[in-house]
């Protein structure tokens, strides 16, 4: 992220945390769990997703914007105890903010109506989907809660954009507007034909709160929403490269990976596959560590959040988790 004469530049959209980490995840699981296969669909999906923003990133770069504007990546927003903004793609100028709702899906779409799905044909295979047209409809209805809090009126646009030209609508959404990603900028340099809603010392405004709002995203345990046996995941610290055990050696045999990093990734496993709290007694298990005090060191080391004293005490990510319903 780059400040520079007052304007906001572009600046580059990071890998899924989540890819990174349920990759991890596959060498603590036995094969032949059926959760390991569901982690595998669900770093395909990610990996897609991430792909197709990445192509549309490289025309929205085509666009000549306004002096004034940012391109926010993987916007996190809590609003409520329950309940969140998450957008993958929001571009905030003075005149307006869109939210790009972007698609990577191969073959041929329907967006059916009652119930709200995508159907997905391809390959003679037919798959429903969450309804995009529902999930951009959520993200304009929280935006606007949270510029209502922030009191700033300014005109927002959205649109689902279908990263690449392969795919097929043969039913469109109702309401939303789509566009293939190819297309965006036409769209994009047409909202920037719209007069100043703001100015710029509100722009600025709007862009600190929407940045220091946002948090890394943290998906439910995988264990809360899968049947998984406890006695079932693999322990320890195993090497992120070459993912065998390390017990009592500082680095890693192999790559020289160092020890701490390892330790680190493992109590970061423990959060997204076991439980969203840890407790001295579960590190000392999960991380095969030799005592008590050398769980507290990590624990009290770690960007972890100490809830209650003594015996009772456990910990949390500092970062939010999404509950259930927030996981578009």
């Amino acid at each position: 992220m780059f400040l520079k004469g007052g304007i906001y530049i572009d600046y580059q959209r990071m890998p899924p945390k989540i890819v990174e980490v349920y990759k991890r995840l596959l060498h603590r699981i036995p094969n032949d769990e059926s959760i390991y296969f569901e982690i595998e669909k669900k770093i395909r999906a990610a990996e897609a997703g991430f792909s197709g923003e990445i192509y549309v990133d490289n025309f929205i770069k085509q666009v000549n914007f306004p002096k004034h504007f940012a391109i926010l990546k993987d916007l996190h927003i809590q609003l409520e105890e329950n309940s969140y903004l998450q957008i993958d793609t929001l571009i905030l100028t003075k005149k307006y903010i869109a939210i790009l709702e972007v698609k990577n899906i191969r073959g041929k779409i329907y967006f059916q109506r009652n119930p709200n799905q995508l159907i997905r044909e391809i390959d003679g295979e037919t798959t429903p989907f969450k309804c995009p047209e529902q999930q951009l409809k959520r993200h304009v209805q929280k935006l606007k809660l949270l510029l209502k809090q922030y009191k700033m009126n300014i005109p927002i646009k959205s649109l689902i954009v279908l990263a690449y030209s392969k795919t097929h609508v043969v039913l469109p959404p109702q309401y939303a507007n789509i566009t293939m990603g190819c297309d965006i900028p036409h769209h994009i340099e047409e909202y920037n034909q719209l007069p100043d809603a703001i100015s710029t010392q509100k722009y600025h405004q709007l862009l600190t709160n929407l940045l220091s709002s946002s948090n890394d995203f943290i998906p439910r345990p995988l264990a809360k929403i899968y049947t998984l046996e406890l006695s079932h995941i693999k322990t320890g610290l195993l090497c992120p490269n070459c993912h065998i055990k390390i017990n009592n050696q500082r680095n890693c045999t192999n790559c020289n990976t160092p020890k701490k990093i390892m330790q680190q990734q493992a109590i970061e496993d423990w959060f997204y596959l076991v439980k969203d709290t840890i407790s001295n007694r579960e590190c000392v298990y999960f991380l095969e560590l030799k005592d008590k005090f050398a769980a507290n060191y990590l624990l009290n080391k770690m960007d972890l959040h100490p809830v209650n004293h003594h015996k009772s005490r456990y910990y949390i990510m500092q970062k939010f988790r999404a509950s259930s319903a927030s996981q578009e």
